[in-house]
Parts: structure tokens; sequence; C-alpha cells
């Protein structure tokens, strides 16, 4: 089904089932109840729930930072793990509202978050240069060849 989980071999997260290091790690876990990175990978690959894992909105929580990869003792690279399960959960149209209101927003102007003219006024006052705006239409062809606009029509 998707070639970035398949980098590892099963027998390798047998030895993930009791560690949970990353899960102790990870600064999302401490603040969101029931986020769990350790436990989406297993319920991933160990145990087959592929569609209760994509499905399930608490996997978009994870932030990037690395803390898990970097304390594996395993090696494994739980990070790079999230996001592509968070990838394939986005091409089935699981996609948190606010990150859709962002790339939408992308595809329309260039910017994920649109600079407001208070924001120019307040440069101009600090003696800084305008904000230069990026070319929309380049940027919108980008994500769109890249698939973006079919991930926003899923819903």
């Amino acid at each position: 089904m998707c070639k970035a989980l398949d980098l590892y071999d099963r027998k390798e997260f047998y030895r993930c089932l009791q560690c949970a290091i990353c899960t102790g790690s990870c600064p999302a876990a401490r603040v969101v109840e029931g986020y769990n990175p350790r436990e989406f990978i297993l319920r991933y690959i160990l145990n087959g729930e592929q569609d209760e894992v994509l499905k399930n909105d608490i996997i978009w929580f994870c932030t990037t930072c690395q803390a898990c990869r970097e304390r594996c003792p395993h090696e494994i690279n739980v990070t790079g793990l999230l996001t592509h399960i968070t990838n394939l959960a986005a091409r089935r149209g699981n996609l948190p509202d606010s990150l859709r209101e962002q790339i939408g927003l992308l595809l329309e102007t260039g910017w994920s978050i649109q600079a407001t003219s208070r924001a120019d006024g307040i440069r101009k006052e600090l003696g800084l240069k305008p904000l230069k705006r990026p070319d929309a239409s380049e940027i919108s062809q980008i994500l769109r060849e890249a698939g973006l606009d079919k991930i926003l029509d899923k819903k």
C-alpha cells in the first residue's frame, strides 16, 4: 500500500511495543489527551488498522519537532512515519479544516496567512520595506501539480 511504511521490517516494531520513549518524549502527547505516536504507528503497521488510523483526527497533532526520532533507541524515523500517515489521511479526505483553509488560501493568494494592510502600516512606521507579494499563480501551479487541489476537494 505505501512504500515509506514498507522501509521497515515489521519485526523491528515488536521492539517498539514496550519501549514508548517516543511517546514519553513527545510534547504533543503531554498536552493532547489520547495522542500517542507509538500507538498510531503500531496500530497501522502491526495491527493492520490502517483505515481506523487514517480516519482519526488526532493524528494531526504531531508538530514534527523530531524529539521522538532523536530519542528512539531503535532508530525508527517516527516523525517521518507519522508524516507519511498524515499524508495518506489527507489523500483520503481527512484534513483538518484549519489546514484545508490555509492550503486554499495558499492556492489562491500564495500566502498561507494573508498579510494585512495593518501589517503594512506597522512595517512602514518601523521604516521597513513593504512585504513583497508572492507570485500566486506560480505557487498555485506548483500546488496543483502536487495534487493539493484534489485533496481539498475531498471531504
